[in-house]
């Protein structure tokens, strides 16, 4: 039986206290694992996936033939991505995606499911962009994935809190509330995620983990992306690799190295999807 984590406090890393119910948010959630086995589908070698937590994603890309490097700055989800990967041909890092530099290129360098939004700041958002680009080798492709902006980003004060679902777990139950207090004026929300965990016996205590999410958007991250040498090649709004519209649920950016004289091409059924051309940019 796993163990459970101390409830924690202001001072703990909240990304340690969940790790062990991580998984049952996302154990359904698989279409942008395809959206990048796709991808690299298309430009083959390696991917360097920064923040791979769990290796949610790490794991079906290596499944499908890929060699990965997962990189994340907290262990104890590293130590769950590890344990799932055995006989994989993966290998994992415990590192900062703000710094990092791990003396080599990938064909496709990925930050999946918003892991940007937790970054503390722009100038963190341009370092990220910048490891990004450290990594691209030639014709490489780099991938960032984020919330569209929603219109509860910009309201005042607190949202109503939301009981998100209820699951079984190691032969009770554990069930995550959330609540989240957008502060449009620093561009971000304040995230708090309580899990009501009720054991075999019926006992219960919760565990909380608190944190920010930026709000970030197109316009941002050109800006970054070209401080940190990259450019814009393509935008999507969701997996299926449709255009990036109003109203899209995701905003997903590829970005080349400004340097990078091969010219990236994505075709789907024929069409080019979101692909930009150069005097959109």
């Amino acid at each position: 039986m796993t163990d459970l984590p101390p409830t924690t406090n202001a001072d703990d890393d909240a990304f340690t206290s969940i790790a062990p119910f991580y998984d049952l948010d996302f154990e359904e959630y698989h279409d942008d694992a395809s959206f990048y086995a796709r991808l690299a589908a298309n430009h083959g070698g390696e991917v360097l996936e920064l923040g791979c937590g769990t290796g949610r994603v790490t794991v079906p890309l290596a499944r499908a033939g890929l060699k990965v490097t997962g990189v994340d700055i907290n262990e104890a989800m590293l130590e769950i991505a590890r344990d799932r990967s055995k006989g994989l041909p993966v290998a994992y890092q415990r590192g900062d995606m703000t710094d990092l530099d791990l003396k080599r290129t990938f064909d496709l360098v990925t930050i999946p499911l918003g892991s940007v939004q937790h970054l503390a700041s722009s100038d963190d958002l341009v370092d990220t962009l910048t490891t990004v680009a450290r990594h691209l080798g030639r014709g490489g492709v780099g991938v960032v994935d984020v919330e569209s902006p929603h219109s509860d980003d910009f309201q005042v004060g607190p949202l109503p809190v939301v009981e998100h679902w209820t699951k079984p777990w190691q032969g009770g139950s554990v069930t995550k509330v959330v609540a989240v207090e957008p502060h449009p004026s620093e561009g971000m929300k304040w995230i708090s995620w309580h899990f009501d965990v009720a054991d075999r016996e019926g006992r219960l205590r919760r565990v909380n983990a608190a944190f920010s999410f930026r709000t970030i958007t197109i316009d941002e991250l050109h800006l970054a992306g070209r401080l940190a040498g990259l450019r814009i090649i393509a935008r999507f709004g969701d997996y299926e690799f449709r255009p990036y519209h109003d109203g899209a649920e995701r905003l997903i950016v590829l970005f080349q190295r400004e340097d990078d004289d091969v010219q990236w091409l994505y075709e789907e059924d024929g069409e080019e999807d979101g692909a930009i051309d150069e005097d959109e940019r």
